[in-house]
């Protein structure tokens, strides 16, 4: 039931999101045209048509900026604008419309963003940006500059569309984040166990290969992090909610263990399923409780986020209650002696059982004793 759950609100997000940036692509053109061909329309001569590049300025930003930090989207709007620049001095010098301006065009723009060590999103928008001029503009344009001022306009009214909209939501791209990071992390764990249950290799390896991406959502998360923060300054009504990004920040750390023991877990899946004889099911049966721990303590984030102290406490108990549940699923493997493997991933669920706890702030000393009760290991030894 919590994974369905999870499943439509991630879907929620998905189609809120999208509607979201249809409105901001539909306002940012229009606004864009409409201050480039009628309020500053003097340079045009009267041609409507000829602010063509102005809307098509915002939707590039629009799709690039979006949920990004306000220098990163700068930045964006920068390369746009160099690559305008380069694609109106080939159409001065070779034409438009032509292989040679193409090819220039392709081997100016990689040189310039080597050069100046632009990031890959900036290197890839300066390039479209100098591609599309030359390929658009009809072969009879001369150089007209009025382009580059509309790709600032549009870009420029982009920018403030994304910012104005993060002011208004300054900690939802936080919460979506959150979410998808633990919805991918759960995933990954319940792979793992249908894995090790099926005694699957082939499965195992493909969940191995699933693990190591997983660094991807860590990394999306933190810049999350950054985000909120930074529409926290523009949004100074919501001043108080910065406690709620603090925390957020302490939690993406226990993510990233997190992640980084259930890659190592996922790898003791692999040599699992290559021993001879079956898993046992207590490992499967802790596996399943894993993933609903991870379930758990995504509660615990989006209500932080949210501001909803109350059901992140009630969520963080029964992190707890999960977690010893856990822990004690694998205690009867310990009466008997195990294969090394098995030993080897019995430390690595507990590990990962006390990464999330602490992502949760529900790592309490009883809690923590308990775990290591049933371990048959010393209580209230310190931890990373």
């Amino acid at each position: 039931m919590a994974r369905l759950a999870h499943w439509f609100r991630t879907a929620w997000d998905r189609l809120r999101s999208g509607w979201q940036l249809l409105a901001a692509v539909t306002l940012g053109a229009t606004a864009s045209w409409f201050v480039a061909s009628r309020l500053i329309g003097g340079p045009h001569g009267g041609d409507d048509s000829a602010a063509f590049y102005a809307p098509a300025a915002a939707l590039i930003v629009l799709s690039q900026a979006r949920g990004v930090r306000l220098g990163q989207a700068i930045r964006v709007l920068v390369g746009i604008a160099v690559g305008v620049v380069l694609g109106e001095v080939a159409i001065w010098l070779l034409g438009a419309r032509s292989t040679a301006a193409i090819f220039v065009v392709i081997l100016a723009a990689a040189g310039l963003s080597i050069a100046a060590g632009a990031a890959g999103v900036v290197r890839n928008q300066l390039t479209t940006s100098a591609l599309f001029l030359v390929a658009v503009v009809p072969p009879n344009k001369e150089l007209e500059p009025t382009r580059l001022y509309d790709a600032l306009i549009g870009g420029t009214i982009a920018l403030l569309i994304t910012q104005v909209a993060g002011a208004r939501s300054p900690l939802a791209p936080l919460d979506a984040e959150g979410r998808r990071a633990f919805t991918e992390l759960s995933g990954v764990l319940d792979s793992i166990r249908q894995a090790v249950q099926r005694h699957d290799e082939k499965a195992a390896r493909a969940v191995l290969d699933r693990a190591r991406q997983l660094d991807s959502r860590t990394a999306a998360l933190r810049r999350a992090v950054l985000v909120a923060d930074e529409n926290l300054r523009l949004a100074i009504w919501e001043r108080r909610s910065r406690p709620r990004v603090q925390a957020a920040r302490a939690t993406v750390d226990q993510v990233d263990y997190a992640v980084r023991n259930t890659r190592t877990l996922a790898r003791s899946a692999v040599t699992l399923t290559r021993l001879p004889d079956p898993t046992p099911p207590q490992l499967g049966t802790a596996l399943a409780s894993l993933s609903q721990l991870t379930d758990c303590a995504a509660a615990v984030l989006a209500a932080v986020v949210s501001g909803e102290s109350d059901a992140a406490d009630r969520h963080a108990d029964q992190a707890g209650r999960i977690a010893v549940d856990t822990v004690q699923a694998m205690a009867p493997l310990l009466r008997h002696d195990q294969s090394l493997p098995v030993s080897t991933s019995i430390g690595q669920i507990r590990m990962v059982v006390v990464d999330l706890l602490r992502s949760a702030k529900a790592d309490k000393p009883e809690v923590l004793d308990a775990i290591d009760q049933t371990l048959d290991l010393p209580a209230g030894r310190p931890e990373r």
